[in-house]
């Protein structure tokens, strides 16, 4: 088969891009921004503008959710009547070729809690099939292509496109309001959000069954915390844990039989048992047992011990033994641009992080402060999309009012135009921060750097392109 790409450099197209040409199909496609080594490396032609002798030599054509209605090579694949496909489309298609799909859907923490679980499955020997929307470092890819029985993906809200998935078993990580262009309203996001669910065999979300105790860092800048499920003196109180117990024993049978039915016949249990039930009966036999695991993990932000949380109990839910799940997760070595270190001739600390949602980068805000508290941190925010800036300006604002030594870099337009929202340059304007700036090229950011000592601390924020263009500078290798 010959696929083409609208928008293949795109971190989830180009991961498809690489399956299917792995497979052995003809691949290339066009973008924009044509930098993608992992494209290159896999021998993916990329072409920066429209290629219509390719359009016409292909099958199908996929194309991603930045592409607009107008695009020519769009236009020109609707004009010949070829087969089109949506990313997420194109994804569902995939993931029909798996025994089990796990799909992580979220506001925040999904790709970081799509790769724990990966890393779990690999390290038990489950040789699972991974795409990510973000590049993982053992792998150096965003794809990994292993056997049919288990596809672990991240799954995107934006335009619907997990819909297209009917995963066994699905882990929501939180909701908040987020892709508002799209969705135009939080309870029209919710709703697509229950449509998910129920479409999914088994679901994980948030329950406060599991906490951390104990957080702190070590001297190596590791994050260390003990994890605890709720004491069984409350589990009693909250359960009553007598009838409990009656229930337990009268259907502990069906619920093993029935876990063990769902993985063996996809999407159709032997036993129709109902799905939230079976998840809180396995879930509360497993409370009984008051775990307690200390980790000390590579990935630094806080935030990730929800993450962690949420990657221990698919894992736990899988029957895999506590000292696994342990040592995928201590082993992970984490995601790029997720509160990652990098290097730089000047700078000794440069960090790079994929914050671009208010409570995101609320988070990295937090642990920057904390990791480095005794040294001067400052704080460069690329905004992504316009209309993201105007639907959460409030939220813009309370993070960043009150911070010092704040540089805003020029918005990241990715499917936009300057009139669907609010840029950085004017959001600027609704900060009172006696020392914010504004950069509008890379050239003067570099010089308002340059200006800073070698011994503060430098945090880039947010999903645009400005750490490609560091990159390209040699200002970060």
């Amino acid at each position: 088969m010959k696929y083409y790409f609208i928008g293949i450099c795109g971190i989830s197209m180009s991961a498809l891009a690489v399956f299917l040409k792995k497979e052995g199909n003809d691949v290339s496609g066009s973008d924009s921004n044509p930098e993608n080594h992992i494209l290159y490396e896999n021998g993916i032609s990329v072409f920066n503008k429209a290629n219509l002798k390719k359009i016409e030599e292909c099958d199908v054509v996929t194309f991603s959710s930045a592409i607009k209605e107008d695009n020519e090579d769009l236009k020109y694949a609707k004009h010949l009547g070829k087969k089109i496909l949506s990313r997420g489309e194109l994804l569902g298609e995939i993931s029909k070729k798996y025994k089990n799909v796990i799909a992580v859907a979220g506001s925040h923490g999904k790709t970081t809690t799509t790769a724990l679980i990966y890393n779990v499955l690999k390290m038990v020997g489950k040789n699972p099939t991974l795409h990510l929307g973000g590049i993982l470092k053992e792998e150096n890819s965003n794809f990994v292509i292993g056997d049919k029985e288990y596809f672990v993906t991240e799954a995107c809200e934006y335009c619907d496109n997990f819909l297209f998935l009917k995963p066994t078993i699905s882990v929501v990580t939180n909701i908040e309001p987020e892709h508002l262009d799209y969705f135009k309203t939080f309870e029209n996001q919710l709703k697509s959000f229950e449509k998910f669910k129920k479409q999914s065999l088994f679901v994980f979300e948030q329950n406060g069954d599991y906490f951390a105790e104990n957080v702190h860092y070590d001297s190596n800048g590791k994050l260390c915390f003990r994890l605890c499920s709720i004491e069984k003196n409350i589990l009693n109180k909250k359960y009553k844990i007598k009838n409990y117990k009656n229930i337990i024993k009268k259907h502990k049978k069906t619920v093993k039989k029935s876990i063990k039915n769902a993985f063996l016949h996809k999407n159709k249990p032997i036993l129709k048992l109902n799905k939230y039930k079976l998840k809180n009966y396995q879930e509360k036999l497993n409370l009984e047992k008051n775990c307690q695991l200390n980790f000390k993990v590579n990935i630094c932000e806080e935030i990730n011990i929800q993450n962690i949380i949420m990657a221990y109990r698919v894992c736990k839910f899988l029957e895999i033994p506590d000292n696994k799940i342990l040592e995928g997760i201590e082993s992970f070595q984490g995601v790029k641009l997720r509160f990652e270190k990098v290097n730089c001739s000047k700078f000794p600390n440069v960090i790079l992080d994929y914050a671009h949602h208010p409570t995101e980068i609320k988070n990295a805000i937090k642990t920057a402060l904390k990791v480095f508290k005794d040294k001067k941190v400052i704080f460069i925010f690329q905004p992504h999309t316009y209309s993201r800036t105007k639907n959460l300006l409030n939220e813009f604002i309370y993070v960043f009012e009150n911070l010092d030594n704040l540089i805003l870099y020029k918005t990241y337009e990715a499917r936009e135009k300057e009139s669907d929202g609010i840029s950085a340059k004017r959001l600027k304007d609704f900060l009172v921060n006696k020392d914010v700036r504004y950069c509008d090229d890379l050239d003067s950011l570099l010089k308002i750097l340059e200006k800073f000592s070698s011994d503060d601390v430098l945090i880039f924020i947010g999903a645009g392109d400005l750490p490609n263009m560091l990159y390209n500078a040699g200002f970060i290798y």
